[in-house]
């Protein structure tokens, strides 16, 4: 049943944050309000596991968190699980081999690029390497086997084109050909082998 659903998160309508949850069933063609998160958060990352969602990280208010909760759809309810080695918002996380990774993104003392794995059969994060450049406001995507990060901002109001591939395996990072445009705020996606990168914020050219 969660395949034929959406779920949006959190945010920050007006200003604030939210904690509330909404269910869109694409068969139904209709919304429900589902159990909200334990913490209202914004710019965090969520993901799906073995047929739950995870909401890592974020801001509530102007303050980085750590916290990790997770949604279980046959329960209709959130639980606390293991917290961030680091906190982190304006990150991406994504899903590999059955373990949940946090990149980079805004830390307590500026922009992260740490990134941290979560293994849910021991409810645990570990520290892996590094990224080569801290960033935030970047885009994430899973191929071959590898984590690939886009782009991004490296400091206040100034964007990078640099692309990075992490893999497991060797646990270390790589550079890849940049892009032709420096961006930020971005989506990625992965389409019949091929990395598609759309949109975002850009620095004016003229």
């Amino acid at each position: 049943y969660a395949q034929t659903w959406l779920f949006v998160l959190g945010g920050g309508p007006g200003g604030g944050t939210v904690a509330t949850v909404d269910r869109f069933d694409t068969v139904a063609g209709v919304w429900a309000a589902v159990a909200p998160m334990q913490s209202a958060r914004r710019c965090f990352g969520a993901v799906y596991l073995d047929g739950c969602i995870y909401a890592v990280g974020g801001r509530a208010g102007d303050q980085e968190q750590s916290s990790v909760e997770r949604y279980d759809p046959a329960t209709n309810a959130w639980t606390f699980v293991a917290a961030m080695n680091e906190a982190r918002a304006g990150h991406a996380v994504c899903v590999l081999k059955g373990r949940i990774y946090a990149v980079g993104g805004f830390g307590v003392g500026g922009l992260l690029s740490s990134v941290e794995r979560y293994d849910p059969s021991t409810d645990s994060w570990t520290l892996v390497a590094p990224m080569q450049t801290a960033r935030a406001d970047y885009a994430v995507c899973v191929l071959d086997g590898c984590i690939f990060v886009s782009c991004g901002t490296i400091a206040r109001r100034q964007f990078v084109a640099s692309m990075e591939k992490y893999d497991p395996l060797t646990d270390s990072w790589s550079a890849v050909a940049p892009m032709q445009h420096a961006r930020a705020a971005h989506g990625m996606a992965v389409l019949d082998g091929h990395i598609y990168v759309a949109g975002g914020e850009a620095m004016n050219e003229d």
